[in-house]
């Protein structure tokens, strides 16, 4: 949610996911300390069923901004 308690949705990419946490590579990171809920889209077994989605919810424990402007940041998440 942003500061004034609107929801806030965005895309991004995993680059790590244990059964703990993940990090998450994104256009536009939450800030340290924000709640979050992570829907991980998995793949299913071939020609039986499609994506199988995952939701957690969990914290924002580091967040890593890119040095360059164009690039994206990433963000752990533990839950």
């Amino acid at each position: 949610m942003s500061g004034n308690g609107e929801r806030q949705q965005g895309d991004g990419r995993t680059r790590d996911l244990s059964e703990h946490g993940a990090f998450v590579v994104a256009p536009i990171c939450p800030p340290l300390g924000a709640s979050v809920l992570l829907t991980i889209d998995l793949d299913g077994i071939p020609d039986q069923m499609g994506p199988l989605p995952v939701e957690l919810e969990g914290e924002v424990l580091r967040v890593e901004q890119s040095p360059a402007a164009t690039e994206a940041c990433g963000f752990a998440i533990q839950y």
